[in-house]
């Protein structure tokens, strides 16, 4: 009897075709998509008759031959599947299960794309120049479909040898030629055409049923994959068939400006909810859309189901819908007239701050116009799968953790994108995004609890706090690398690495292991305890002991001391000086601040521990197994402390609204 085989299955490229999203739709679409193509291979390579075994990822007995994915919204079987062949004709029976998955995997892509093709472009195809070829030629040459067959031992696994077939491409990748599309720009937009003729192949293709509104923005020129993704919700059933759960209506996922505002939203109550009905009202007759009602009823504010950048005065002072209202050549009147239907709204809005602060004169509670990305990914899966002798038993661990993800995210308000094997995507708002994160840190531990891995299992993260309008694209960028380079190679893995995108890019990246945020290991303290205890959200909070006049002198004083800039994000310098002169200095001027009272009744002693715990923010923290992490004394960087002061004013409500 020959010796048992693996099959590997690959499937690519994963970030070309979920990454590049303008929307957080497209976002949900391209991961989700790609989960049940990829389980649609694997079903078929499940085929009774071949025998195999699946190892990755973990399939219940009952999921076996089962298309899962059309049960739930999130997205869960990865683009890789393992399976172990054994008896007779081994090779043979595997090379079929692989020739399975692929004829699967490309038929199901074909109904998905034919059912977009169908319904929204065959309808103004003869305005285009070529338009079925191009999509021909996209649909079928998109995706890379790798397999390798060979029998792993102690030197060589499987997953090296699928490594070494990527080494290779099936066929030659090439940029296409023609105008290039919005948002895959290697790809050619598929009217084919230049100029107005283009234009009007657009123009014509937004006047489908279900393509108006938001689907397709005026600017908007797109390939034939990226279409797919934005398009294919509204005929899920055609492109994957009638059997599939109603959580599956995803044609109104959250903005960003949504999700930013949320927690704001589910805390009017009263007064303060009626006046924000009336303002919504207003807004829709002034051109805004319904745009968020499905995102509303999952958010149970099923009231506020108007576009999420009505809430923020910055979008109304842009005057969002303005320009389509206007058309292309607005006159002076209609000009003066939508200048006053914008300066009614804003002076609307502003009383719904008001009523939302209780309605005390002067004062005013404005959303946080800030959500947040989180990317998070399982470390040292070698290690662990040695540790628990079998990747069946990592695969139920890791299958385990990802059935529990939702939940966590949906009840800190957010929505998961993607929950498979060690692998997270969940857009969360920014006041829940800690929470969350460490919430989902220690479900993952608690995963492997009982098993030889327990103590040794762990997952980094990344946590991306953007602005609203803020380029999908680059903060998802952002948070991959904050999570691969910073977190697990800089920091060395049981990592959490936050970073702040503002209008101009990353404003801040600090990371530390999960055990020094958490305050567990010495010369650290709880962030969260040191935020609420000491940190100020405002200039002139004399009540904090490190308010932003503090932390903006010290700054300038330290800034004076270093060769290199300390405006680089997540950078660090090298102290070419005695550390101790950088706490010193702090702790003088903080004992400057006080009182001559409390200069007397304060001692040094006293305050200096209160300055370590500002200092250890400063510091480059890193994870050394199996020792305890340690802080680099000769290393600064001001990072931690502006993170530090984020987490406070959005824990205050008040971090300002740049966009």
């Amino acid at each position: 009897m020959a010796e048992a085989v693996h099959l590997s299955f690959s499937i690519g490229p994963v970030q070309g075709f979920v990454a590049q999203a303008r929307r957080t739709r497209d976002l949900w679409a391209g991961s989700w998509l790609l989960s049940y193509l990829a389980e649609r291979a694997l079903a078929a390579a499940e085929a009774e008759e071949l025998g195999g075994e699946v190892i990755i990822p973990y399939r219940a007995e009952s999921d076996r031959r089962q298309i899962t994915s059309k049960r739930t919204a999130i997205g869960g079987i990865p683009n890789r599947f393992e399976m172990r062949f054994s008896g007779d004709d081994t090779a043979g029976r595997a090379k079929g299960a692989a020739e399975a998955a692929r004829k699967a995997f490309r038929a199901a892509w074909r109904q998905v794309s034919e059912a977009v093709w169908e319904k929204f472009v065959k309808p103004v195809a003869d305005q285009g120049n070529g338009t079925r070829d191009i999509w021909e030629r996209q649909v079928t040459g998109f995706w890379e479909l790798s397999w390798v067959v060979g029998e792993p031992d102690a030197q060589t696994t499987i997953g090296h040898l699928a490594a070494m077939r990527k080494n290779f491409r099936n066929s030659v990748a090439s940029e296409e030629r023609g105008i290039k599309c919005s948002l895959m720009p290697t790809l050619q937009e598929i009217s084919g055409h230049f100029g107005r003729e283009r234009d009007a192949f657009w123009q014509a293709l937004r006047q489908q049923e279900g393509v108006q509104g938001l689907n397709l923005g005026e600017s908007e020129r797109l390939c034939a994959i990226a279409l797919i993704k934005r398009l294919f919700p509204h005929v899920i059933k055609q492109a994957v068939g009638d059997e599939i759960s109603p959580e599956l209506n995803q044609v109104g996922w959250p903005s960003t400006a949504f999700m930013a505002a949320v927690p704001w939203l589910k805390g009017l109550s009263g007064e303060a909810r009626k006046v924000a009905e009336e303002y919504q009202k207003q807004a829709l007759a002034s051109g805004y859309q319904k745009s968020e009602w499905q995102a509303a009823r999952d958010a149970d504010v099923e009231w506020a189901v108007a576009d999420g950048p009505i809430w923020f005065a910055s979008a109304i002072r842009n005057d969002e819908p303005g320009r389509d209202l206007l058309g292309p050549t607005p006159t002076d009147d209609n000009k003066r007239e939508r200048k006053s239907a914008v300066d009614k709204l804003l002076n609307t809005l502003q009383g719904v701050y008001r009523a939302a602060a209780g309605g005390n004169d002067g004062e005013q509670e404005t959303p946080v116009p800030y959500y947040s990305l989180l990317l998070m990914d399982g470390d040292s899966m070698g290690e662990l799968l040695g540790q628990l002798g079998s990747s069946q038993a990592l695969s139920k661990c890791l299958g385990t953790f990802a059935c529990q993800v939702g939940g966590i995210v949906e009840k800190n308000f957010g929505r998961t994108v993607y929950a498979g094997g060690d692998d997270v995507l969940a857009l969360v708002p920014a006041t829940q995004a800690l929470d969350t994160a460490e919430q989902l840190c220690d479900q993952y531990r608690e995963a492997f609890s009982g098993t030889e891995a327990a103590g040794s299992a762990t997952i980094s993260a990344a946590i991306v706090y953007a602005h609203w309008r803020f380029p999908l694209r680059q903060v998802l960028k952002t948070a991959h690398r904050l999570l691969d380079d910073v977190a697990k190679d800089q920091t060395g893995r049981d990592s959490v690495a936050m970073g702040i995108v503002l209008g101009s890019g990353l404003n801040a990246a600090w990371s530390v292991p999960w055990s020094v945020l958490r305050g567990q290991v010495e010369d650290a303290t709880s962030l969260v305890e040191l935020v609420e205890e000491h940190f100020g959200s405002d200039v002139q909070d004399e009540q904090a002991k490190f308010n932003a006049s503090y932390l903006y002198l010290l700054r300038e004083r330290f800034g004076s001391l270093f060769d290199d800039s300390q405006d680089q994000p997540g950078a660090f310098s090298k102290i070419p000086f005695e550390p101790d002169l950088l706490r010193d200095l702090a702790h003088a001027e903080y004992r400057r601040r006080m009182t001559r009272q409390q200069r007397r009744e304060i001692s040094q002693q006293e305050t200096q521990p209160i300055i370590d715990q500002l200092m250890s923010l400063s510091r480059e923290w890193k994870r050394n197994k199996p020792e305890a992490p340690k802080a680099d004394p000769l290393t600064f960087a001001f990072d931690g402390w502006r993170i530090a002061r984020f987490l406070r004013q959005l824990q205050d409500g008040k971090v300002g609204d740049h966009g």
